[in-house]
């Protein structure tokens, strides 16, 4: 670092700095003016900035990460957003705005004006705040965490030459004069407790925590009035604070007090106070300093170049005038110093009428550590802004694109490329690179660089692709290349992408781009078959990969060679196997791979085993999932295919039953019980031994009944498992009185299970028997609530077998007669119409003959058959001629028989008294009560007769 100047600047540094420019050769500074890149660029603000300073002139501008503020001649505070976008204004003050000031968070605005006011105003509530002071208001700063703390602390100056500290209090605001006696205060900057200010005599800063003041520098000597040409105060960080006023540039270092440890090394305290102040930094310019600004670790400085015949004087010593031939502002980068980085001139409207004083120079806040290697991160540059009465300019640090299109112009070929990685060049370029820069990085063995290169610079030509395919080839650095290749666009000729997959699929190192590329190539460009026969004949153990199986079955697809895909799929455990299976038939390929496809879906390559379990047999499957060994848990795919294919078909595994037995005692045991009862194929001795292992006492118990001893079940039950419920259900399945009678002879040496046995009697036992067998004096728990459950039970039983006994009998007797009256209807026999009805209504008589024992074993029937004679006139029958009427009692008339009987029969009726007994006449009323409307139903006289 250069030696640190005094305070006020040394005037023989910037002539000892003059003398060594003027050593430089003319043709050094052409050259290193042909190398230097430009830092900038430019563009003039838009939106409603030119609607704004139609009528109105800017004044002073602040920046925020949110928005932009700008000040106006006539008093406005116009908020924008970074396009120059309106997005609202505040008219505080009656004249002219003088400066502004932004939070950290940009909440709030404070402004100043020579109205004499200070105001802040909230830029999101109605919070507003106005201070009225009696001379111009110069300069202000809010504290950078005024909306954070609800001290509302702010400072202000102006022409009275105080600077007042403003905080909020319980009943209003605190002033506190920080400064006064030296002359107006022009500028104020605010950064984190340091706040600086300069007046006539020089830079003050203050310590606002510590409420100290902490140093003084002193104005440069023969700059203009601070009236004409204001100075510029920044912090670039906490602890730096540059300083520009006039043509001089100074940069002051500011260090706390550093506190010793125990070790002897210095340890910085959490709020120190300013001790020592360094300035690091002191140049002169050679021109007016309009405004001064960080740009990474340099600075950019607004500058305002005198006129020709003020370049002789002392212009240090006088304002510049404003007259109508000024020249342009420029903006320079300078480093500390003062080395001179990059100088453009701007094209402000109206700059010939302009002064150092009418323009101004602000930033956006800096983001942090993005600036390194002269470049910022991408979207972390800064924005400057250069305003004037009537425009705004920014700048722009130049981006890649900006750079990529410098190195492009200089014929930096190789930087150039690795800039557009991101972005695209013109063609030309392209073109004109291209084949060098590859050939530079083949010859450097860089093939992967090179291959990534080629669509860019290659693009569009078919010709210049198979060129290069070629040469790629000869150096036997196809795979690298194939990945890069284009399928349309150009499209290339099928050879070329026939030799690439090749080369792709003989070195495993690739087989992951070999996929990819038969993924997403398209069909039409190569022929599968081909590529196939080249593939298969070296194809060995060593090259077999994932990517590779993946990529064979796909190619198998294409040309229907489904099982062999479906062999590499199966392998690769692909969720979509099922459905390939599904859509293609393959349910004979699934017989040599049932462990994949059970690691891979256990639940549906279940389902689909016991769904072709005839094509693909237990006997074929079992031993599969043996021999898995540590692949996967082999006994759980068992039990699952077991289980579901015993559901299925309870025999179709019955020679696994044995095993199904294990299989349940270790996954399911709730499912053991209900397959001993189902199953007969299992071998009683062995699933017995594994109930005994694993301690499973129902499955024992039913094992002990199946096998017949029923005794040792029974002790299993009640003195192992002890459930009494149990027992009786089992002593039920039994059916055997010895089994009751074991049940009643080991309960009864267990009072609880006596009580138990006693409930459970209704149905089973006859409860009298268990109380005789009970021996005196056993204290049986709650026997009076049980024998009353007893009593109770046994009534409620009784009660049923009454009720269902007296149901019983009333369907009886409306059965019985329900069948009286259907056997009285008759059958009438005709010569045509009536023959299709005797045969249905004889059908229906032998029905109902043989559903009716009595009637089966009836004579009468053979007798009307055999004589065949009418029971009136007894005359034969002549079916041919005569009607005939049969009744299911095996009476027959002929229709004219009975009609006339049936006549004579009604008027004997009417004559009759009506002494007939209680029976018939209930009969008689039962009959017309049953049905009015059928009256006219026949009957047989005789069987009336007899009733009678």
């Amino acid at each position: 670092m250069a030696p640190i100047p005094s305070e006020n600047g040394i005037d023989g540094d910037d002539e000892r700095e003059e003398e060594e420019d003027d050593d430089l050769s003319e043709e050094e500074q052409q050259q290193e003016e042909e190398e230097d890149e430009p830092k900038l660029k430019y563009q003039r603000m838009g939106g409603s900035l030119s609607s704004l300073l139609s009528t109105d002139a800017a004044t002073c501008i602040a920046v925020s990460d949110r928005m932009i503020a700008l000040g106006t001649h006539c008093g406005y505070v116009h908020l924008l957003d970074f396009l120059g976008n309106q997005v609202k204004e505040f008219h505080a003050h009656k004249a002219a705005v003088n400066d502004l000031s932004f939070d950290i968070d940009g909440e709030f605005i404070g402004s100043c004006s020579d109205d004499g006011s200070v105001v802040i105003n909230s830029l999101f509530t109605d919070e507003k705040r106005k201070f009225e002071y009696h001379r111009p208001m110069k300069a202000i700063a809010l504290d950078p965490d005024y909306a954070r703390k609800s001290l509302r602390r702010f400072v202000a100056g102006g022409l009275a030459g105080q600077l007042i500290f403003y905080t909020k209090k319980w009943f209003g605001y605190q002033e506190q004069v920080l400064h006064s006696g030296e002359g107006p205060i022009h500028a104020v900057t605010w950064r984190t407790n340091l706040i600086a200010w300069a007046n006539d005599a020089g830079v003050k800063v203050y310590d606002a925590a510590n409420d100290q003041r902490v140093t003084f520098i002193e104005r440069p000597r023969g700059s203009p009035h601070p009236e004409l040409l204001l100075p510029h105060l920044f912090w670039q960080d906490d602890s730096l604070l540059i300083i520009g006023w006039g043509t001089s540039v100074k940069i002051a270092s500011l260090r706390g007090n550093q506190h010793g440890g125990a070790n002897g090394l210095s340890k910085p305290v959490p709020i120190p106070s300013v001790s020592q102040v360094d300035i690091v930094a002191s140049f002169q310019t050679n021109y007016y300093i309009s405004g001064i600004a960080p740009f990474g670790d340099s600075l950019a400085i607004l500058a305002y170049i005198p006129g020709e015949e003020d370049g002789e004087k002392d212009f240090s010593n006088t304002a510049p005038p404003r007259q109508a031939n000024a020249q342009r502002p420029e903006v320079r980068i300078v480093s500390w110093t003062n080395d001179e980085l990059a100088t453009d001139a701007l094209p402000v409207h109206g700059f010939e009428h302009y002064k150092a004083k009418d323009y101004c120079l602000s930033h956006t806040p800096l983001s942090g550590n993005n600036y390194s290697n002269g470049r910022w991160a991408a979207g972390d540059e800064p924005l400057y802004y250069v305003v004037s009465p009537k425009d705004i300019v920014i700048a722009k640090p130049r981006d890649a694109e900006d750079h990529i299109n410098w190195l492009l112009e200089h014929g930096w070929y190789d930087k150039a490329l690795v800039e557009l990685e991101a972005t695209q060049g013109r063609k030309e370029l392209f073109e004109e690179v291209g084949s060098r820069y590859l050939e530079h990085l083949l010859a450097e063995k860089r093939y992967g660089e090179a291959a990534a290169l080629c669509p860019k610079l290659l693009r569009g030509s078919a010709s210049a692709w198979e060129r290069w395919i070629i040469r790629f080839a000869q150096l036997r650095q196809l795979p690298v290349l194939a990945r890069c290749m284009p399928t349309e666009n150009p499209k290339l000729s099928d050879t070329l992408y026939e030799l690439a997959l090749v080369a792709l699929a003989m070195n495993p190192a690739y087989h992951k781009d070999f996929l990819s590329a038969v993924k997403s190539w398209p069909r039409s460009i190569y022929s599968v078959p081909t590529v196939l026969s080249e593939i298969e004949p070296q194809l060995r153990a060593s090259l077999m990969t994932d990517d590779l199986k993946e990529a064979l079955a796909e190619l198998y697809v294409r040309t229907g060679q489904n099982e062999k895909a479906f062999s590499f799929f199966a392998d690769l455990l692909k969720p979509d196997v099922f459905d390939f299976i599904e859509r293609h038939n393959l349910h004979a390929a699934v017989r040599e791979k049932v462990v994949p496809l059970m690691m891979l879906d256990t639940k549906r390559a279940t389902s689909l085993l016991i769904q072709q379990k005839d094509l693909i047999t237990p006997a074929e499957v079992v031993p599969q999932l043996l021999k898995a060994g540590d692949k996967c848990d082999f006994r759980y795919f068992l039990y699952l295919y077991l289980h579901a294919l015993f559901e299925a078909s309870p025999h179709a595994g019955r020679d696994f039953h044995d095993m199904q037995v294990e299989l349940y005692a270790d996954y399911d045991s709730k499912m053991l019980l209900p397959f001993l009862r189902s199953s007969q194929h299992y071998t009683l001795e062995k699933a017995y031994e594994l109930c005994m292992r694993k301690g499973l006492l129902k499955e024992q118990a039913f094992i002990l009944g199946r096998m017949g001893n029923t005794k040792q079940a029974l002790a299993v039950i009640i003195n192992e498992l002890g459930d009494m419920e149990e027992a009786l259900e089992f002593a039920s399945l039994q059916n055997d009185d010895e089994v009751w009678e074991e049940l009643i002879k080991q309960a009864t040496q267990r009072p609880e299970m006596v009580g138990m046995l006693l409930e459970h009697t209704v149905g089973n036992l006859d409860p009298l028997h268990i109380v005789n067998v009970v021996p005196d004096g056993l204290e049986i728990p709650r026997l009076r609530d049980r024998l009353v459950k007893i009593v109770t039970d046994y009534r409620t039983e009784t009660s049923l077998r009454h009720g269902c006994n007296a149901i019983l009998k009333a369907d009886i007797v409306n059965l019985l007669v329900k069948y009286y009256k259907e056997a009285r209807h008759a059958i009438c026999l005709s010569n045509e119409e009536d023959e299709a009805r005797t045969k249905r209504d004889d059908k229906r008589t032998v029905e109902s003959l043989t559903k009716a024992p009595s009637l089966r074993n009836m004579d009468l029937k053979s007798k009307t058959k055999a004589g065949g004679r009418c029971c009136i006139c007894f005359d034969p029958f002549s079916i041919q001629n005569v009607s005939v009427v049969i009744f299911f009692c095996c009476h027959a008339y002929h229709l004219t028989c009975y009609t006339d009987s049936l006549s004579t029969f009604s008027d004997e009726k009417e004559t009759r008294d009506g002494s007939l007994d209680s029976e018939y006449d209930e009969y008689n009323e039962e009959e017309n009560g049953e049905n009015e409307s059928d009256s006219s139903r026949m009957r047989c006289i005789l069987c009336t007769n007899a009733a009678r």
